[in-house]
Parts: structure tokens; sequence; C-alpha cells
């Protein structure tokens, strides 16, 4: 006689509606734009601004926003302004932001759970998170470990990491082809090869959906 412990298929019908319910967007996979372009359209000067890691430093500049904050667990001198574990204790950053910014990130984070918890309570209640994970990418943390690389994220686990926003968006960078390309060649498949608009005509020969599901990685829009 089987036995059976709690409710495990309530629980993964559960999951399965979650992870359905997520929204793909495919633009990404069509088009050679910079993610974080929508970005700087997206915040206006009102916004209080967060960007962690500072992924967008080289558009800082361009933000309208008259509050922009940057954060890191390491200190680099001229940034950034706050030094915090994401993971841990952010005291006195509570309810804090309008837009935060976390691109490349969770996937360099020990406990990503405790993370996007803790980025949530970061936001007001307008709040929005911009970012990018990886899936299918190759490892990249420096030698030194001054940060580490430690997880990958596939479009389920994504939906079940922001099961508590109110809205996810997720978009699939790089297709069944070119995200092997892309690792097979590490660096120059995206500063040469994706500047010819080669991998998308190369990702065409397959569907959205298995497109999706070989993907290289993620940027994600997550509404709370």
């Amino acid at each position: 006689m089987k036995k059976i412990i709690g409710n495990p298929n309530t629980y993964n019908n559960n999951l399965i509606k979650l992870i359905k319910k997520t929204k793909i967007n495919n633009y990404y996979l069509k088009n050679q734009k910079d993610f974080r372009d929508r970005i700087l359209n997206e915040i206006d000067q009102n916004d209080h601004v967060l960007d962690i890691g500072m992924a967008m430093r080289d558009k800082h500049k361009k933000i309208q926003s008259k509050i922009l904050e940057t954060l890191d667990v390491n200190d680099f001198g001229e940034y950034p302004n706050i030094i915090c574990d994401i993971c841990s204790d952010i005291s006195g950053l509570e309810n804090k932001y309008n837009k935060i910014i976390c691109i490349a990130i969770l996937e360099h984070v020990y406990d990503p759970f405790s993370a996007v918890a803790n980025l949530k309570k970061m936001l007001k209640n307008d709040g929005v998170i911009y970012g990018y994970v990886p899936y299918l990418y190759h490892y990249h943390a420096p030698n030194d470990l001054k940060f580490q690389d430690y997880f990958r994220f596939s479009k389920d686990a994504l939906a079940y990491l922001f099961k508590g926003f109110s809205d996810v968006e997720l978009f699939p960078v790089r297709g069944r082809i070119s995200t092997p390309l892309n690792i097979l060649f590490a660096g120059r498949w995206k500063k040469y090869a994706e500047k010819t608009n080669i991998n998308i005509f190369l990702d065409k020969f397959f569907s959205d959906e298995k497109n999706t599901k070989q993907c290289s990685g993620f940027n994600f829009i997550v509404r709370k």
C-alpha cells in the first residue's frame, strides 16, 4: 500500500499553475536591442532608483531620476554608495525605491530566495525590479572569487522565485542555436557575431517555444 504524506498533488498542481501564468515575451529573441534602454525609458525624474552591481553605470548620466543610488557587497572605491549583502541585513532600505536594477546579480548571491524577499521589502508599493539572470551560460566568477557564481535559472525557477510579486514578465535572451555558440565562443560571440544579428537569423529555424526552453538567460520585469 502506498503511503501519501501531505498533499503533494495539490502542491504540484499549484506549481504548474504558477509557471503557466508567468508571461513570456520573445521580443529580445527577435530584436537585437539593449534591455537597458527600456529601463531608461521607464524611469522618470520622480523615481528613487537603486542600481545593484552597477550594470547600468555607463548609462547613469542618461537616467532622469533625481535620486540614484548604487549598491554592492564589495567596496570598489568610487562606488557603491551603499555596501550591503542583499541576502542578509537591509536595515534602513525598506520601502525606499520605485525602481531597482538587478542585472546579472542573482546568480552571484548565495541565497537568491532571501535576496528576492529583501528586494521586495526595499520596493515601494508600486515598485518594479528590472533584471537579468543566466540560464544556459558559462561559469563567470573571477579568479580571486571577489564575487562567486552559484546558480542558473530556468523559466520554472523564476516563476517560483518571484511568486510573491503581482506581475512577472520574462524575456528570453538568445535561442536554441545562438546559446551554445555563445558558450563555445565565450565573449567573442557577443562582442562580434551578435552585432551582425546572426543569432536572430539562426534562431529563426526553431519555434519560439524551443528557443525559450534553451535560451542563454532571461531579462525580467517584476512588479510588487
